[in-house]
């Protein structure tokens, strides 16, 4: 008997997973963050933003992603009105920077609030698994992630509220696996995307990521800030990645992987 993980399926006609999203321009990264499948997490659990047990989380649980389609990125210009923060900490309304507080900019009948162009990133016709272990190799916290995700107390976003799912985010708790790379490696592909059965004719790899130790050498290591911590900047810590390619797969399974 292996090791429990747990499994999530992300998929949906929109996802965004933010690195750089700060201010006017709203990026996103070309696959799943880790910060954002915590929040998505929390958002089953219950936790508000800025809750401790978010970071608790993070640190309680080992994280991997393989790339089951990659999708496209689409880039929506958006505009949005309001007195907007600036990164100076000051506000922005009608064209000019202000430093009055935003209670007496709200109040103040002369001043119209700023419109900007927001240019926004989101993933097309993407699909993920996910995988989560267990840092002390219990299952408690994984059961309870489980039972949560198919009972979630709020509804679950891919990244951002707009970008909902097209199909159960929970997929399995299972002890099949020995860690989380034989779960990236081993575990049935699927994807439900009209262009599923072209992609299995065309593809022979899958990317994977999975999380591993500071300490661990190798020239597929690379470092990745979007581990949660929680502050009123939003600042995110670094982690350790390991990327690998999986053999593509069929339906039944995996064969191989490098």
């Amino acid at each position: 008997m292996g090791k429990p993980i747990l499994l999530l399926r992300l998929e949906g006609p929109l996802q965004s997973w933010g690195t750089r999203s700060r201010w006017d321009v709203r990026d996103t990264a070309p696959e799943p963050t880790k910060s954002g499948i915590i929040g998505l997490l929390g958002c089953a659990l219950g936790y508000s933003m800025y809750d401790p047990r978010l970071e608790e989380l993070d640190r309680s649980l080992r994280f991997g992603v393989r790339v089951e389609n990659p999708g496209r990125v689409l880039v929506d210009f958006q505009t949005i009105t309001d007195f907007l923060p600036t990164a100076e900490g000051t506000y922005r309304h009608s064209g000019v920077k202000t430093a009055a507080s935003l209670e007496k900019l709200r109040h103040d009948p002369d001043v119209i609030p700023a419109t900007i162009i927001s240019p926004r990133a989101y993933l097309e016709d993407a699909a993920f698994l996910v995988a989560f272990e267990q840092a002390d190799n219990n299952r408690l916290l994984l059961d309870e992630c489980a039972r949560a995700l198919q009972h979630p107390r709020w509804p679950l976003f891919l990244g951002r509220k707009a970008c909902v799912p097209t199909r159960p985010v929970y997929e399995a708790l299972t002890v099949t696996y020995e860690d989380l790379g034989d779960a990236l490696c081993r575990h049935p592909w699927s994807w439900l995307g009209a262009r599923a059965t072209l992609r299995v004719a065309q593809e022979r790899h899958l990317q994977a990521f999975v999380e591993v130790s500071d300490q661990t050498p190798g020239p597929d290591i690379g470092q990745r800030q979007d581990t949660i911590r929680t502050n009123p900047a939003r600042v995110y810590g670094f982690r350790a990645v390991r990327r690998f390619v999986v053999d593509f797969p069929s339906s039944r399974g995996l064969e191989a992987c490098s």
